[in-house]
């Protein structure tokens, strides 16, 4: 009989980027439509030009996307309404090493999350703190508060 797999990695991954992380009564998602380009998940997104959009380098911080199964271009295109969670639990990709005690920010134009210090075009999270630390690239879990 031939070998189906050979290696296996020892431990599984925490989640995925845009996987909530909790099931509460805690959570708030909501329903917001992708303006301008796609969005991938686990991302921050800041207010588009029409009502109830969200894109990259938007305006603001609106919240970050989930993961939609049902998209399976593993992120959100222009014009598909797009889970936006904007309190509770969910999983992100760092951008930087991050801890329990930084302040949490988003990089505008590219959506990533971090603990970049506050400057043009990096903006900070409100009420947001990492619960994991974690090397840059690696998965976290993002509380929104």
């Amino acid at each position: 009989m031939p070998e189906y797999q050979s290696t296996y990695d020892a431990s599984l991954a925490i989640g995925s980027p845009g996987m909530v992380a909790t099931d509460s009564d805690f959570e708030n998602i909501v329903s917001k439509q992708i303006e301008t380009a796609t969005v991938g998940f686990g991302l921050a997104v800041g207010a588009g030009a029409a009502d109830g959009s969200v894109k990259l380098s938007g305006t603001g911080y609106e919240g970050v996307t989930v993961m939609d199964k049902a998209q399976t271009s593993g992120d959100y295109a222009v014009g598909v309404t797009a889970a936006i969670m904007n309190r509770g639990t969910i999983f992100v990709t760092v951008d930087g090493n991050v801890t329990p005690s930084g302040t949490v920010t988003y990089t505008e134009a590219t959506g990533a999350i971090g603990v970049k210090a506050v400057a043009a075009g990096i903006v900070a999270i409100p009420n947001a703190k990492f619960l994991d630390t974690v090397s840059s690239g690696g998965i976290a879990r993002l509380f929104l508060g």
